[in-house]
């Protein structure tokens, strides 16, 4: 019981301890600057005791929390994109009214960043509900930071609520229910114990994945992700994109495993994979506003994504990785190159059109928006084009037919709404004149060069991103899945 009372991966640890740190430090004197700054140095000294934890893990797998490969690279994403998240939201100019910002704001981030590491993490019920909480909590307040104009703020924050809080509580009737049948709350699925009806692990299964989906904003459960984006501050729509997809679909893998699926699981899994590829990209042609657009990309990712997670092989661990570092790098690297172009008396970059001419205005940043967005179509040279092939790749493996289809024509749409954007900065500029003398914060200039040379450097070696990093099945053995979803 010492071991299991003890048992902390440090990077929570040094999370909580930075956080305390920022309270106590807003309770004796205000300063924004110093919040930043406090907690990317927590971030920072997270991220290198990322490998470690405290005390020793029972043997009987009765821990609250675990610490293995595929836990400690999620957790370097999350950090990292956090950091890329509080970069954007930093503020030299006094007079952008945009960003006013106060201590509360890096300490909502840092909260939300916390939330996504314990689910992450976690290996019990508890902590992973708990986890998800702190983080939707924490996404709700980051909502309201808007100014321009702030009623679409708090009405972006009203939707998340109560969606949000309807997910939240048929995941918590599910887990209840798997309690119920097994007495244990160990985080995989449920194993009917003695004379207890199928139907409820069934049932249990069900209702967890339905609150998953509905966090990952799969179709049909995406309808709050676009509003809620549009009406959030550039950076925090960064961070319900990247942070929180990173954190759910963590756990999601870490719930049921990397093995086979019952066949029930499978038949839900490939009705929503296609759903949620071609809703996702049909969605993404209508719109106007970059914000909604990145947000049916971000709903289409979570398509891709879930066909490697359904197709279990030698290729499945290194697919996952892979595509999970191109998407975190080049969707950041879009709102990075988003909140360098907006200014406090002009454009925000919100709107498409008002890319128009960029590449005549300032070229730099038309070009680093050209790249990630040719990453995130799955063209060379960036790291999206190996990582959507070896998603294909899986898929082939396991002879996916379908699920391959559906990649292909979403692939295809795809491109029309990414060249578009790259189309409308080619486009000559209506104002020649304009723009020209626009001085990018150099954090942000900085910040977009990292975020570039990733996506290069991925796209040149991307055998460095294929590790088998996945955790094993979370279910024991063939037989017990049989027992529990016959």
């Amino acid at each position: 019981m010492i071991g299991h009372d003890v048992f902390l991966p440090t990077s929570l640890l040094v999370l909580c301890v930075g956080i305390t740190v920022m309270l106590a430090a807003t309770a004796w004197r205000r300063s924004t600057s110093r919040s930043f700054l406090t907690g990317m140095g927590t971030l920072l000294l997270a991220l290198v005791f990322v490998g470690h934890h405290t005390g020793i893990a029972p043997d009987n797998g009765d821990s609250l929390f675990i610490q293995d490969q595929w836990a400690n690279y999620t957790a370097i994403l999350i950090m990292f994109s956090s950091m890329c998240i509080l970069l954007m939201s930093w503020r030299n100019d006094a007079n952008d009214r945009t960003t006013s910002l106060v201590d509360e704001y890096p300490l909502l981030c840092m909260l939300g960043t916390l939330g996504a590491l314990t689910m992450v993490f976690s290996a019990n019920y508890m902590p992973f509900f708990l986890g998800l909480e702190i983080l939707g909590v924490s996404l709700m307040g980051l909502v309201t930071f808007r100014h321009r104009p702030a009623i679409q703020g708090y009405e972006a924050a009203m939707k998340y609520l109560i969606l949000s809080g309807m997910s939240s509580a048929i995941l918590l009737f599910g887990i209840g229910l798997a309690y119920g049948v097994t007495g244990s709350l160990r985080f995989m699925p449920p194993i009917t114990i003695g004379n207890i009806s199928p139907a409820l692990p069934v049932a249990a299964t069900i209702m967890i994945l339905v609150g998953m989906f509905f966090k990952l904003s799969a179709v049909p459960f995406h309808m709050w992700l676009l509003d809620v984006m549009e009406g959030a501050p550039v950076p925090v729509a960064a961070f319900l994109a990247v942070v929180s997809k990173i954190a759910i679909f963590s756990s999601l893998v870490r719930y049921f495993g990397t093995g086979n699926q019952s066949p029930f699981l499978n038949d839900i899994l490939y009705i929503v994979i296609i759903l949620t590829i071609m809703g996702g990209n049909l969605l993404a042609l209508r719109q106007t506003s970059l914000t909604r657009l990145l947000a049916c990309s971000s709903i289409t990712h979570v398509g891709y994504l879930l066909i490697a997670f359904l197709c279990p092989g030698r290729l499945q661990s290194g697919a996952i990785t892979i595509y999970l570092l191109a998407y975190t790098a080049s969707t950041l690297g879009v709102f990075a190159t988003m909140s360098a172009f907006a200014t406090s008396d002009g454009p925000d970059g919100t709107v498409i059109a008002q890319w128009k001419g960029l590449f005549f205005t300032r070229p730099f940043l038309a070009s680093s928006m050209s790249l990630m967005l040719l990453s995130l179509a799955g063209i060379p040279p960036g790291i999206g084009f190996f990582a959507k092939f070896e998603i294909a790749a899986t898929g082939v493996e396991y002879q996916r037919n379908l699920l391959l289809g559906a990649l292909i024509i979403g692939s295809i749409i795809g491109l029309y709404y990414y060249l578009n954007i790259i189309r409308v900065m080619m486009s000559a500029p209506s104002l020649p004149s304009a723009s020209l003398n626009r001085h990018i914060r150099p954090e942000l200039m900085a910040l977009v060069i990292v975020l570039t040379v990733i996506v290069v450097i991925g796209g040149l070696f991307p055998a460095r991103a294929l590790h088998p990093l996945l955790p094993v099945s979370a279910i024991p053995s063939d037989t017990e899945t049989e027992m529990t979803m016959r």
